[in-house]
This record gives C-alpha cells, structure tokens and sequence, in this order.
C-alpha cells in the first residue's frame, strides 16, 4: 500500500512532458518510425529535429496538423517523396510522438 502512494505521488511531482518525452520516443521506436526518418540526420523523411526547428513556434496547431500526417501521411513539405500512413498508430500515440518531435526544437541534447 505504501509502495503505491509513494508512486502516485512521484508521478504527481514529475512534469507531464517528462511523461510524454519518454512515450513519444518509446512510440517512434516501436511504431517503426526510424525506417523513414532520424533524429539529426536526413533519411527517406527528413529529421525531427528540422521538423521540430520549422514547426515548434507554432506548436499548438502542429501538434494536431503533424498527427494527422503520422496517421493519413502526406507529401510536398519536404521534398517529392511523400509520408506513408501509419495505421498502427492511434490519434492519441499520433498526438504524444507529436509532441515529442516538437518538444526537439531548441534541444540539442543526444536522444537515443
């Protein structure tokens, strides 16, 4: 019981974007994301960092806009070769590894 509390309540005391850096990036890699793109170098997509350095001042509407792209794909932002859908990804995991690539720009710490 007391094992329990003690859980709550550091999860409590933990920022969210902790959480949800620590999701997002267990999400990219085991949604298969790194087939098609890289943390700081260009592949088939282009990194998140530039994608996180493009998008992240206007987070609130890339968060929604980039999910989208993660679940539907899309084509013409970064070149002529277009995103493939990811249907193994729900709206919410879409959102939390959004959130993750935006959460890059300005961090230029080694992540994985």
């Amino acid at each position: 019981m007391k094992r329990t509390a003690y859980l709550l309540l550091l999860l409590n005391l933990l920022p969210v974007s902790v959480l949800a850096q620590d999701d997002g990036e267990n999400l990219v890699t085991s949604k298969m994301c790194y087939a098609c793109h890289q943390l700081d170098a260009a592949s088939l997509g282009p990194p998140w960092r530039a994608i996180a350095a493009r998008h992240g001042e206007r987070r609130e509407v890339m968060v929604e806009v980039l999910a989208g792209k993660i679940i539907r794909g899309g084509g013409g932002n970064w070149g002529l070769v277009p995103m493939v859908p990811n249907q193994r990804v729900s709206e919410a995991e879409a959102r939390t590894m959004a959130q993750w690539i935006l959460d890059l720009a300005g961090n230029t710490g080694n992540s994985r």
